[in-house]
């Protein structure tokens, strides 16, 4: 006869799949109304390009360079980039947020997560394009390259590690599958 912990046990497995696929579906519901605000309510959108153009501004004047500006086109010695909405982090973080809130935990868990999972996705976005300028002065043959392979793994390594830090932090494992 099994015992109680094994029950215990046996009952936390079955109910795994069960639970995996509540997370995934609040993650899709929150996605579609994520991306329906955003295309409903182009200001979500302007802000997030204007937070980064403001960063990426701020980190090149950091290491001393001079950054003129036309609209969204930031200039920098013979490099120019654009800030489009896809530069911004908000998609990323909407990615990061979907995950965290639906994931099992307090509210105040899941507000400490978003809140620094925002502050490290903006971060590592404002290092992507300052990263993008370099290369673009440096070896501009490459910057299709780094622009569409390197930094988008990049953003996607930076989401997932945000979020199993956010869950190693509340103490919850992830489960193989």
């Amino acid at each position: 006869m099994p015992s109680r912990s094994e029950n215990a046990g046996s009952r936390r497995r079955s109910r795994s799949p069960l639970a995996t696929g509540r997370i995934l579906l609040a993650c899709a519901a929150f996605w579609a109304a994520a991306l329906w605000l955003v295309s409903r309510f182009p200001a979500i959108e302007a802000f997030g390009i204007r937070a980064t153009v403001l960063s990426v501004r701020a980190g090149l004047g950091l290491v001393g360079l001079h950054v003129d500006q036309t609209g969204r086109v930031l200039r920098a010695s013979q490099s120019a980039i654009e800030i489009t909405p896809d530069c911004s982090p908000h998609f990323p973080y909407l990615i990061f947020a979907g995950v965290v809130l639906a994931s099992p935990a307090t509210w105040r868990q899941r507000s400490v997560g978003l809140v620094l999972g925002a502050v490290v996705i903006h971060l590592f976005n404002t290092a992507r394009i300052l990263a993008l300028f370099a290369v673009l002065a440096a070896r501009p043959t490459l910057f299709e390259f780094a622009h569409v392979y390197l930094w988008q793994i990049g953003t996607i390594v930076t989401v997932l590690g945000a979020f199993a830090l956010w869950l190693a932090w509340i103490g919850k494992r992830p489960q193989a599958a």
